[in-house]
C-alpha cells in the first residue's frame, strides 16, 4: 500500500518560491549560468532516458550520458 505524503506545501517565502539554491550568495549572472547548465543537463538526460530500452540498467544510462553531455 502506498504511503501518501502528508507535508504541507512550502509556505511563501520559501527558498523554492525564490528560486533553487536562493541562499547562496553568488552574482546574479553567474546564478544564471548555472540555471542554463542545470536546464542543459536535465533536458539531455530526459533524452537520454527516453531513447533507452526499458531494459536498460543504470550502467548504461551513465555511459551513455557522459558520452552525450
Amino acid at each position: 500500500m502506498a504511503k501518501s505524503d502528508t507535508s504541507p506545501p512550502p509556505s511563501p517565502g520559501t527558498p523554492a518560491e525564490k528560486g533553487t539554491a536562493a541562499y547562496l550568495d553568488m552574482p546574479p549572472e553567474r546564478r544564471a549560468a548555472a540555471q542554463a547548465n542545470a536546464a542543459m543537463l536535465l533536458a539531455t538526460a530526459q533524452r537520454v532516458a527516453d531513447e533507452l530500452p526499458l531494459g536498460t540498467d543504470v550502467d548504461d544510462f551513465r555511459r551513455v550520458l557522459v558520452e552525450e553531455a
